[in-house]
């Protein structure tokens, strides 16, 4: 996991990453599709240059919202140090946010997700992300952006009797 360190800093890389994506929006957007395989090639460039970008920036933004809300609302007296798997690269033993005090104790465990509807896969990913994330220390946190998705959280883990928090952002 990678500390986040200034919050300020991590916002400005990511705008800057955004605006790189950006670029590549209306580069690919300039082209014109005088058939349907030409069209085709052009959705094709634009997905191969802002897809995954397009996922790993939502996800990232949606951390550093939650540490600051965490910070601000939940934890405003205690000096939390936050670390991240800014691209949803850790491990299945580490969580997208993990803050830890001065002592090196895990304080909160936090999986985050951008994903608007629970179907299909997404229900599915959620099950499993819950699973991991019960099994953390410290606070637990599930953080979502739309009612449905909180919805359908709150009711997986009542079910299953979690003690995990879910927090819309």
């Amino acid at each position: 996991m990678e500390e986040i360190g200034d919050i300020g800093r991590a916002e400005s890389e990511l705008l800057n990453r955004l605006r790189g994506a950006f670029s590549h929006i209306r580069l690919a957007g300039k082209a014109e599709p005088t058939g349907l395989d030409t069209g085709l090639q052009i959705l094709q460039t634009l997905r191969c240059l802002v897809y995954e970008d397009m996922n790993q920036l939502l996800h990232e933004a949606l951390i550093l919202k939650a540490v600051k809300l965490l910070d601000d609302e939940f934890y405003p007296s205690t000096r939390i140090r936050w670390l991240w798997n800014p691209r949803q690269t850790g491990s299945k033993d580490e969580p997208d946010l993990r803050g830890v005090d001065n002592d090196g104790r895990v304080v909160v465990s936090v999986e985050v997700t951008s994903s608007e509807s629970p179907r299909g896969t997404i229900d599915k990913r959620m099950s499993a992300t819950l699973a991991k994330l019960a099994t953390m220390p410290g606070d637990k946190y599930y953080v979502v952006t739309t009612e449905q998705m909180e919805r359908r959280a709150t009711s997986k883990i009542q079910n299953l009797a979690y003690e995990i928090a879910v927090l819309r952002i």
